[in-house]
């Protein structure tokens, strides 16, 4: 009986450890959402940020996981999950290019 108690133990304890997912994580998956191809480099400073550049040339600085989270809406919702090939971040605009070339620029 103790050997069953302690081998559900271990099994519950490494799906716990499996399933949490950090902001690390969460950026690098979306990196390869975001790039719509393979990721070349990915990499986090110590200050946080968050750099990115894709397989076909694309780069992406973000500042945080605000910035991602506009990034996956915009791929979606105006680039139909194509991926971004630039984007940029204004104070008062989003400006960005699709894979497919069409360029935009809307208010935040």
């Amino acid at each position: 009986m103790n050997k069953i108690g302690f081998l559900a133990f271990i099994t519950s304890a490494l799906l716990v450890g499996c399933s949490s997912n950090t902001q690390e994580d969460n950026y690098r998956e979306a990196s390869f959402e975001l790039c719509n191809t393979e990721v070349k480099v990915y990499s986090v400073s110590e200050d946080g940020r968050v750099r990115i550049v894709c397989s076909d040339g694309s780069k992406f600085a973000l500042k945080d996981e605000k910035t991602l989270e506009t990034m996956k809406d915009i791929n979606v919702e105006y680039c139909h999950g194509e991926g971004l090939g630039k984007f940029n971040e204004s104070r008062k605009y989003y400006t960005f290019k699709c894979k497919s070339g069409t360029m935009l620029s809307i208010s935040k």
